[in-house]
């Protein structure tokens, strides 16, 4: 077995509209479709599908997340980082950490509204080989 390209990443959320709030009105992703179920985000590069954790796709009721519960983290790479801390205190968005360097890029990282890390980089470019 090979899978192929990643088509999207699903996040289930516990409130639609907060999550569409944080993502699309905070974060500036623009909406590819949505309805009372679902939300989906992105562009040709990737896809967030915000997916209301209470309520499945029909009769089989709430889709598995899995067997148990695991950390995860979304991250999204922006020009400015500095710039992206301004805006979210401007906004009353949660900084879990504020901007700072790492070997791989400068970033911040963000709380969704389910509390699930959100980190804007701007990346390194790989050192030539």
């Amino acid at each position: 077995m090979r899978a192929g390209q990643l088509e999207s990443l699903i996040l289930y959320v516990g409130d639609l509209a907060e999550a569409r709030a944080f993502y699309i009105g905070a974060l500036g992703l623009p909406v590819l479709f949505e309805d009372e179920i679902v939300v989906v985000a992105g562009d040709q590069s990737g896809r967030v599908v915000l997916h209301r954790n209470d309520r499945g796709h029909d009769e089989r009721g709430i889709f598995p997340a899995g067997e148990r519960a695991g950390g995860a983290a979304i991250r999204f790479t922006v020009d400015d980082p500095d710039a992206c801390e301004r805006d979210a205190r401007a906004q009353g968005l949660r900084i879990l950490w504020p901007v700072q360097e790492a070997s791989w890029g400068r970033f911040l990282v963000l709380a969704d509204p389910d509390g699930r890390s959100v980190v804007l980089a701007r990346m390194r470019l790989a050192a030539p080989a």
